[in-house]
């Protein structure tokens, strides 16, 4: 995912996503109705590094071109560029990406010049002498005369001046493109945002207030266009389709078209013939639509023509997700489909409709993708196709993700047959996305009809009360269930609430269950559990049998948690210290999940991948994919608990104030207010963790320790060891009192599990051979900042014992991991490389002390008089060399 770059100082350039506005009292009115008059930029980070790259050196190419068509971004990254030039501070992209201040030596000042204004500037500066190099930014210099490049290239040759050029390549003459062929500028070509970078620019446009399925469908039709993105939510706004809801923004099923939208349109539409015309009509109420049937409705050359303009495509066979459409044609662009499909008048449509009808082969065994948009043109032509064909395509709309589709093929079915079967998959259906309150009036008024329609109702509504975070309400629901839905429900309950053992329980005797559906839920719940109790490679076995078991597919209840058999697939693998292999694989489903624009999928995949770079020492990357807005959230309370818990946690390893503008929404979902009356349920040994960390932080040192010993003793009175080993570590990693349970041996499984359990025995015992066996281990199993923290550890052993030279090595690959990390602040890294290691007592006081505490405050802390931590302060200052608390606190931060 993609996280946005702050912005350099006023002033701010003009955005390019859309016209800005013309006036004051236009902004005003933006403002008033939500839309943010200055968005964050969003999925930049290459170019603008790279840009800044180029423009912050003295030797190589003399500036950048900046290429894209029209609305991708390119004014706004060239104001960027220019103010960032001008403007390079400690951890902004300009020190990132060309070091430190290396902008402000090169350049002096910006001209931002007009095509037309740019000869004369240019003549005046090339007879000026002795002079300082100032910054160039010519916007559309597609624009420029022609005899204004001889003079460009002058200055170019002269190695002083530097150039920023912002270019149309489609309407650039010959003459602008020798400028980067020659090497005299670097060319910076700006693709179209990638998903996850449209979702986020689309929610930014609304402050972040605009609800998932909105900010997939807009993200969806601007296929990666700034211009057009801010246009459609302008149209939604300006038409009504955008509503507010309790502070959120929801958009309609209709999306909005405005003149301008179809301006933009038209000028591909315009100068196609009637035939051409109506093919692309045929094939946008269709799309995916079939090429064999094309080629004998349309005509193999007219395909061929359309192609060649690139108005069509046809997807790559080598995707696997476009396998089963291989042979099928697509509209090019997503919103020049829409506008084709609004444009057809409502006999064509009917006419259309029935002639794609009529030249499909028969039903036999058709792709879901097709069944799916059968049953839709039945109901758009204002048929109703039988029962079965709805709750067919419904199921296969809800497995593809299309969950407005599904809903409104469930609805139909429940509107025109009103049985059991469609009120089950409309419930489902509202399940799936999170529409509580609509759920339970749905089910409600049901049974105020059917009474008898309570038996498939009622496991549905139970559901709900679980992921909506109502314990209380679903296990009163299921009194009342089935003796093998109850089990379910209340092992679902026990897990949410970190009731391990109590869990596994309840789900164990239903996964040889004759249910597919209970068999299935079963397991994936003990999946999880088993990975919370320390037993990962059981969690992987009930993976291959989940997997292996071909009757799950017929589930009623397949489409909803299919997605969730890899992410927990990865969740083992986790837990059994493989790490590296649980990026890569929720990397590839996360991706794959927002290509698709699976709104809840690719959340939970993103959260789930968030936490494995957190593990991996990585938890700048992982604040992107941990922190749910309202434009990236599942509507599910426990994935949105974990996100904040974690999302914290993650915050904790950073460096006071590195996460900044640049992380966006994760500093309110990482900040302290964000766990206060938080109920961790199954992540309440993760959330301890965090307010532990809060504590000690803030130099509450009892506090700290009496969370994590209380977190250790509930893990234990419900089995969940692994809770238990990472609130042991935990201890050892802030240089707390060890809690006795740490010379125990608890049945967990998996080599990063036990070496977590070995470095907090290592820690308490002192034993330098057992420590590094500890760290080998986790960084063998990927987790490099755990692995760097123990031979920081391992280290202060060695230089105790007098063994320098194994304390110099251990300190080197402490620095050689910490290389794959990001820039973490942990308390074992303090003072990292001190020929003097301080004890871990000195390390606490010194850290308090550096935080601002007096020697009192301090002493309260420790349980320590007064005089005690002035001693210890003094040795302190003797081994560092540090003179006062201040530089104490700079000594720390370095």
């Amino acid at each position: 995912m993609a996280t946005a770059v702050p912005a350099a100082p006023s002033p701010p350039p003009p955005y390019s996503g859309g016209p800005p506005p013309s006036s004051p009292d236009e902004a005003q009115a933006l403002h008033t109705v939500g839309l943010t008059s200055e968005p964050p930029l969003v999925g930049r980070e290459r170019e603008l590094t790279a840009g800044l790259t180029v423009l912050s050196r003295r030797h190589g190419p003399g500036g950048v071109l900046l290429t894209g068509p029209a609305g991708i971004g390119k004014t706004r990254l060239g104001g960027e560029l220019a103010a960032a030039i001008m403007t390079p501070h400690p951890g902004s992209a300009s020190a990132a990406g060309a070091g430190a201040g290396a902008g402000a030596g090169v350049v002096t000042g910006v001209d931002e010049l007009a095509p037309g204004g740019v000869l004369p500037t240019v003549q005046r500066l090339l007879c000026a002498t002795a002079r300082r190099p100032r910054l160039l930014w010519i916007d559309d210099a597609h624009l420029l005369p022609p005899q204004a490049i001889e003079p460009l290239l002058l200055l170019l040759r002269r190695r002083g001046d530097k150039m920023l050029l912002t270019v149309n390549p489609d309407e650039a003459p010959p003459h602008l493109h020798a400028l980067w062929k020659d090497q005299h500028l670097a060319r910076v070509d700006l693709p179209p945002l990638d998903v996850p970078a449209s979702r986020r620019l689309a929610g930014a446009l609304l402050e972040d207030r605009l609800a998932q399925t909105g900010v997939a469908r807009l993200a969806r039709m601007s296929a990666g266009n700034p211009l057009l993105l801010r246009e459609l939510v302008r149209a939604a706004l300006a038409q009504g389709v955008l509503r507010q809801d309790g502070g959120w923004w929801h958009l309609d099923d209709a999306l909005p078209t405005s003149d301008a939208l179809r301006d933009l349109a038209d000028r591909r539409l315009r100068p196609l013939g009637t035939e051409s015309r109506r093919a692309l009509e045929l094939i946008a109420l269709a799309e995916p639509a079939r090429l064999d049937v094309l080629e004998t409705l349309v005509g193999l050359p007219t395909l061929l023509d359309l192609e060649d303009q690139g108005l069509i495509q046809a997807p790559d066979p080598r995707r696997r997700a476009a396998e089963a459409d291989a042979a099928s044609v697509r509209i090019a662009h997503p919103y020049l489909g829409q506008v084709l499909r609004q444009g057809v008048a409502p006999l064509r449509r009917k006419h259309y409709l029935r002639t794609w009808t009529g030249a499909l082969p028969g039903p036999g065994a058709r792709p879901p993708a097709e069944r799916i948009l059968l049953a839709q043109w039945h109901l758009d032509a204002g048929d109703v196709p039988a029962q079965e064909t709805l709750l067919e395509a419904a199921q296969d709309a809800l497995r593809a993700h299309e969950l407005p589709t599904a809903d409104r093929l469930a609805t139909a079915a429940w509107d025109h047959f009103g049985t059991a079967e469609a009120a089950e998959m409309r419930a489902r259906t509202l399940l799936a996305r999170a529409e509580f309150g609509e759920l339970h009036t749905f089910v409600a008024a049901v049974r105020a009809e059917h009474r008898e329609y309570g038996t498939v109702l009622d496991p549905v509504r139970a559901r709900a009360f679980v992921f909506q975070g109502r314990p209380h309400e679903a296990e009163e629901m299921a009194t009342g269930l089935p003796e093998a839905d109850a089990a379910l429900i209340n092992g679902m309950v026990c897990f949410f609430r970190g009731h391990f053992g109590a869990a596994l329980e309840h789900c164990s005797p239903l996964l040889r269950a004759p249910l597919p559906t209970h068999r299935l839920e079963s397991g994936l719940f003990a999946m999880a559990t088993l990975c919370y109790q320390g037993r990962p490679t059981e969690a992987l076995e009930h993976y291959r049998r989940l997997r292996d078991d071909t009757e799950l597919h017929t589930s009623i209840a397949w489409p909803l948690i299919q997605d969730s058999l890899e992410e927990l697939h990865a969740v083992a693998l986790l837990f059994s210290g493989r790490l590296e292999e649980a990026e890569i694989l929720l990397t590839r489903e996360y991706h794959a999940a927002t290509r698709e624009y699976a709104t809840r999928v690719d959340a939970q995949r993103g959260l789930s991948l968030g936490a494995v770079l957190y593990e991996r020492g990585r938890p700048r990357q992982a604040l992107a994919f941990l922190t749910f807005t309202p434009a990236y959230q599942v509507g599910w309370q426990p994935w949105e608990a974990m996100s904040r818990v974690y999302s914290a946690l993650a915050m904790s390893c950073l460096p006071p104030g590195a996460a900044g503008p640049a992380d966006g929404p994760a500093g309110a979902a990482g900040s302290e207010d964000a766990l206060d009356g938080l109920f961790g349920g199954h992540c309440r040994g993760a959330l301890r963790l965090a307010h532990a960390r809060r504590a000690h932080h803030t130099g509450d040192v009892k506090g700290a320790t009496r969370f994590l010993h209380e977190a250790v003793e509930d893990a234990l009175s419900h089995h969940g060891y692994a809770d238990v080993v990472a609130v042991l570590h935990e201890c050892a990693r802030l240089g707390l009192e060890q809690h006795p349970a740490v010379h125990h041996d608890h049945p967990v499984q998996g080599p990063l599990l036990r070496a977590r359990l070995l470095y907090a025995r290592a820690v308490a015992d002192g034993d330098a051979k057992l420590l590094g066996q500890a760290a080998r281990t986790m960084a063998e199993s990927g987790a490099h900042l755990y692995a760097a923290e123990g031979y920081a550890e391992l280290a202060r052993l060695h230089h105790r014992a007098g063994r320098d030279r194994a304390a110099t090595a251990a300190t080197a690959q402490a620095r050689t991991l910490l290389k794959r990390c990001d820039d973490v602040v942990t308390p074992p890294l303090d003072f990292l490389g001190e020929s003097a290691p301080l004890s871990a007592r000195e390390r606490t006081v010194a850290r308090l002390a550096a935080q601002g505490l007096t020697d009192k405050e301090i002493a309260g802390q420790l349980v320590i008089s007064p005089r005690t931590v002035s001693n210890t302060l003094y040795r302190i200052y003797q081994k560092i060399g540090a003179t006062d608390r201040r530089h104490l606190r700079r000594l720390l931060s370095a």
